[in-house]
């Protein structure tokens, strides 16, 4: 027999023996917890209904919060950025002073003329 085969055998519908399930509603009777089910169910429901109202009442304060630092951050980068250009003007302004008294040359002073020829 080919693998096929054989597993179409396996798994082939089979009918449950008469009786089956009366049997397993006996057992699931037997077995069946004492405290009634909804009890067991109130406890979660009002943990999720306190919840439902904490996330509620709490989500204008969160939205606040939200909102206070997202604006406070826009600020910081305005600031940043009115800083880096400051500091680009304030630098090209240092450039145009310093480069001149730099560059400018003072006459060369001789050693043999002591000032004193063109006086009367």
């Amino acid at each position: 027999m080919n693998p096929d085969a054989r597993l179409r055998n396996a798994l082939a519908p089979v009918d449950p023996p008469d009786g089956f399930a009366q049997r397993v509603r006996a057992r699931v009777a037997r077995e069946a917890p004492a405290m009634p089910m909804p009890a067991r169910r109130r406890v979660p429901r009002w943990m999720a209904v306190a919840a439902i109202v904490t996330a509620v009442l709490a989500s204008p304060f969160a939205w606040r919060e939200y909102e206070s630092r997202r604006e406070a951050l826009a600020a910081k980068a305005q600031v940043l950025l009115a800083l880096q250009i400051a500091s680009r003007e304030l630098n090209s302004a240092h450039r145009k002073v310093v480069r001149p008294i730099a560059t400018t040359t003072l006459a060369p002073v001789d050693a043999g003329n002591s000032g004193k020829e063109g006086r009367p």
